[in-house]
């Protein structure tokens, strides 16, 4: 089936949420998110990438209803289209967020130890997070939790074992387990693989992929490792200093980008068999309590003209499912060169 004969999940329309603060009488305002329309497909693994401090985060706390002050969201809508009815993540209650939470819509928090409570036993945090979702107690909850486990490759001890009991991988494939046990249709992965070995993180993107693909859940991944979504994405979003500069199909992104940032994303990957110095792009991500005029990225784009310093890029159709943000996307060369990154399909 086709991307595009899939229903949307998830609409976001002109999302902007600000960290608003007043502190002895001085008032600042950080625009972490602002101005996002995107979409999901059912059944998508879609990727999020972007260099520390540009959004990422932020955004995703408002996509799994997880906002707390100071950030709000000053405008915009995000609506999930469950299989129990539409909600508006962005302006609903907190006992509608309660009722799609876990069941509906889940999070994979990043950094094991901070979901698991460290005096607190595997299974009586499975009780915590999944029975009222599930509807289940006593024996029917675990056989639930147990074979779910078994999915996950996990033996049941685990169930009795406290967090600093576990390796590192194993916490976190009982993180994914929790976010997964009550099968959601929609599953947020906050950078799940960070602090683990090549090799513990190959089995977690491995599971995550495996998950996805049986539940038929979608799935947004955020890291800032490209390479990690040569692996498991779908489709690719951009965000650079707050704002989605490109999105499209992971394979077009990696060998056709159209907008200079992720070119020079992609650029920054090693690739085998070739020892030349990876360009570095100069500069740092603009301060979001102060962000420059025009296109975000022009103190730092090398393709910059003087409209670009003026006037804010629209975000437009590019290529086939493809689109930039960027007056000179026309100009933009792939940086990648004969090599292939790795984790790319040729």
């Amino acid at each position: 089936m086709s991307r595009d004969s899939k229903e949307d999940v998830l609409k976001v329309e002109g999302l902007k949420a600000y960290y608003q603060m007043n502190y002895f009488g001085v008032s600042r305002e950080v625009r972490a998110v602002d101005g996002i329309t995107m979409n999901i497909k059912k059944g998508e693994v879609y990727g999020i990438a972007g260099e520390s401090s540009s959004g990422k985060t932020s955004f995703i706390k408002v996509l799994a209803a997880a906002i707390r002050p100071p950030l709000r969201v000053v405008d915009g809508t995000v609506k999930y289209n469950f299989k129990s009815g539409p909600i508006d993540v962005a302006h609903a209650s907190p006992a509608q967020i309660e009722a799609v939470r876990w069941k509906n819509l889940s999070y994979i928090m990043q950094g094991s130890m901070s979901v698991l409570n460290p005096v607190r036993k595997i299974g009586k945090t499975f009780h915590d997070f999944a029975a009222r979702p599930l509807g289940l107690s006593g024996k029917a909850f675990e056989a639930r939790v147990l074979g779910h486990l078994e999915r996950l490759k996990l033996p049941a001890e685990v169930l009795n074992a406290y967090p600093h009991e576990l390796s590192g991988g194993m916490r976190q494939r009982v993180t994914i387990g929790l976010a997964t046990v009550c099968h959601p249709e929609f599953i947020i992965a906050d950078e799940p693989t960070t602090a683990l070995d090549v090799v513990v993180q190959k089995e977690v993107l491995s599971l995550i992929r495996d998950i996805q693909a049986e539940m038929n859940s979608s799935v947004v991944f955020v890291t800032h490792d490209m390479s990690v979504h040569a692996n498991v994405a779908d489709r690719v979003g951009i965000i650079y200093a707050g704002r989605l500069v490109e999105e499209g199909p992971t394979r077009q992104m990696f060998f056709t980008p159209k907008h200079p940032y992720t070119a020079h994303l992609v650029a920054s990957l090693p690739r085998i068999g070739d020892t030349q110095q990876r360009p570095a792009l100069e500069g740092r991500p603009p301060n979001l309590a102060d962000p420059p005029s025009g296109c975000r990225f022009h103190p730092r784009c090398p393709l910059a003209v003087d409209k670009c310093k003026q006037e804010a890029p629209p975000m437009e159709v590019v290529a086939p499912d493809q689109r930039s943000a960027c007056w000179r996307w026309q100009d933009v060369k792939p940086l990648v060169g004969a090599a292939k990154p790795a984790g790319v399909m040729a």
